[in-house]
């Protein structure tokens, strides 16, 4: 029993050595400090007083400065953000005029078929239309519509005429695929006395249906140039 006792009395009294010694340097300190303002002049207190709001107003003032920086980051931050966001529009837009992606949309679907009269200049006048009535892309029989895209006529091996797509012969059915408003463009095609009533005068009847989505494959060719510079 006595060894029990010798064995938790030993930790309990480090413990209550350690804690004292502990309270008796705090309190020390406290009356150093309490000593060492008590010692010093009501000028030499006044002077402390006076330095600690000069340091805690410029300490204020840099904190002031710091947010205020920081709202400038922020600002700059969020124009750098529009601006990129802006770019990429503008650079997305350029790649759909330039016809180096693929786009799809709502639009039309218009179908000429093979016994139709149809003449090279008929076939321009309809783009044209769909051009003038809002169309954002337009492809015929799944070629890219571009502004050096040359449609016009040849002689088949029967000296028959035929409409070329840049020099290709344009294959039968021909089928137009539009992406815009679906019943603007409709009605820029179908309006009395429009493009549609003239075609169907020369014996052209072109099937025109909506679309909710349809795709506008990426431009096969691109203009190439001599003496343009970059």
């Amino acid at each position: 029993m006595t060894m029990f006792r010798k064995k938790w009395q030993v930790p309990l009294f480090c413990t209550l050595l350690i804690f004292g010694l502990l309270m008796s340097a705090q309190y020390n300190t406290q009356v150093a400090v309490l000593n060492s303002l008590a010692s010093q002049s009501s000028e030499d207190l006044v002077t402390l007083v006076k330095q600690l709001n000069e340091k805690r107003i410029q300490l204020e003032q840099e904190v002031t400065g710091l947010e205020g920086t920081k709202r400038s980051l922020d600002q700059q931050a969020a124009a750098d953000s529009t601006l990129v966001a802006s770019l990429k529009n503008e650079l997305k837009q350029l790649q759909v005029i330039d016809g180096n992606v693929p786009v799809h949309g709502p639009g039309i679907k218009i179908t000429i078929t093979q016994d139709s009269n149809l003449y090279y200049r008929d076939l321009i006048d309809l783009i044209n239309e769909l051009w003038a009535s809002g169309a954002e892309a337009i492809a015929i029989n799944e070629y890219r519509i571009m502004n050096n895209t040359v449609i016009y006529e040849a002689e088949d091996v029967n000296h028959n005429l035929i409409i070329t797509l840049n020099n290709k012969p344009l294959l039968s059915p021909v089928i137009i695929k539009a992406v815009g408003h679906p019943d603007t463009l409709e009605k820029g095609l179908t309006f009395s006395g429009g493009i549609i009533d003239t075609l169907n005068i020369y014996q052209v009847f072109p099937v025109i249906k909506k679309q909710e989505d349809l795709v506008i494959p990426i431009a096969s060719s691109h203009f190439s140039s001599k003496y343009l510079k970059r």
